[in-house]
């Protein structure tokens, strides 16, 4: 196990713990695939694909496309080890989510309709949008906390289209998205003035500061940035900038595929402390992704998992609710010329040349 864990930590550059190595093991006895175990490793995905590679490098695992065969000396290795599979216990009605859709299905019938044409993530803005079930939970669970209805909303970023379903459902007073993908932005401008929702639209990128006219303007706001510290602080900050004040608030998500959990301490950490912000509540892989058409083209594919196409959706995040107090302060200075999108927990490959593999 010790040399198992060497292997990894070096690869990757994060310090997993055994306990946290056996966890993901129990994950691929649990799941049996690949895929389908990455919801429950709690661990970045390069982690979980390394792990995957050191078990088949001991001979421990074979692969059989996504598939993880444990072997004969595996079965016998896991027993020394005392690791057991994972006991998957998630809700088939609500994944998880705790949240009932039954008031919303008529929502969620349209909001299918409306965006079967929505434009395609593209790794320029590291885009992966959530399912239409997703989207609408998310207005569910707006409307649960009271944070939607007759209240003013800001999205930062938006290929998920949340502003339609949010629109469509009726509940909030105000709606408007800034965006930096052109395509997005007439997209969602197209359906509101086709269906008469009043969606309004800004096409920014967010490392500029807000235009002074929307700070200080909403209720809630809503941003699902990318999962470096700099992009969290600053989709976060800039979320702030817009609420009008004390109790308002903010909602975002956080995975473990591309965050480790030192990476989930220094976001909680910049959270409760630079940004002055209290966290209410967290509900795990509450948001479901759709994979996403480059994802072959853009992970490592060095064992044979990584080479198949998942059959399932296999990217989720926590969804944190924040709320901001009376001395939470306001950023809203220019990030120009900032990485945002990457670092070393990132899915997108940026190791050695995927042509030496």
């Amino acid at each position: 196990m010790e040399e198992l864990i060497a292997q990894i930590r070096e690869a990757t550059g994060t310090n997993v713990g055994i306990d946290e190595a056996k966890r993901i093991i129990a994950s691929f006895l649990a799941a049996g695939d690949f895929w389908a175990a990455l919801p429950y490793v709690d661990q970045p995905f390069n982690v979980a694909a390394e792990t995957a590679k050191a078990l088949f490098d001991r001979g421990l695992v074979e692969f059989k496309n996504s598939e993880i065969l444990f072997t004969e000396k595996g079965k016998k290795w896991l027993d020394e080890q005392r690791i057991q599979p994972l006991i998957i216990s998630t809700c088939n009605n609500c994944g998880g989510r705790g949240i009932s859709l039954q008031s919303f299905s008529g929502l969620l019938k349209r909001f299918k309709e409306l965006v079967k044409d929505r434009p395609e993530a593209i790794v320029e803005y590291d885009q992966g949008y959530v399912t239409p079930e997703t989207t609408v939970s998310r207005v569910a669970f707006l409307a649960q906390k009271g944070d939607i209805q007759g209240k003013d909303l800001l999205i930062l970023g938006d290929d998920d289209l949340l502003s339609i379903a949010a629109a469509l459902s009726g509940l909030p007073n105000r709606v408007v998205v800034v965006e930096i993908d052109e395509r997005i932005v007439n997209f969602i401008n197209n359906v509101s003035k086709r269906e008469n929702l009043g969606i309004e639209t800004i096409n920014l990128d967010l490392r500029n500061p807000l235009p002074e006219n929307i700070l200080r303007s909403f209720d809630t706001f809503w941003t699902d940035p990318p999962e470096t510290v700099e992009a969290l602080e600053l989709f976060i900050g800039r979320g702030i900038a817009g609420l009008k004040g004390p109790g308002c608030a903010g909602y975002f998500g956080i995975t473990y595929a591309e965050s480790d959990k030192f990476k989930w301490r220094d976001f909680q950490k910049l959270i409760t402390g630079k940004l002055g912000a209290v966290i209410t509540d967290m509900i795990t892989n509450f948001n479901e992704y759709v994979n996403w058409d480059y994802l072959l083209e853009t992970i490592r594919n060095d064992i044979e998992p990584l080479t198949v196409y998942p059959s399932l959706n296999w990217y989720r995040s926590t969804q944190f609710r924040i709320e901001v107090l009376k001395d939470t302060p306001v950023y809203n200075e220019p990030a120009t010329g900032k990485e945002i999108y990457v670092d070393k927990d990132a899915l997108v490959f940026t190791g050695m040349d995927r042509e030496e593999k």
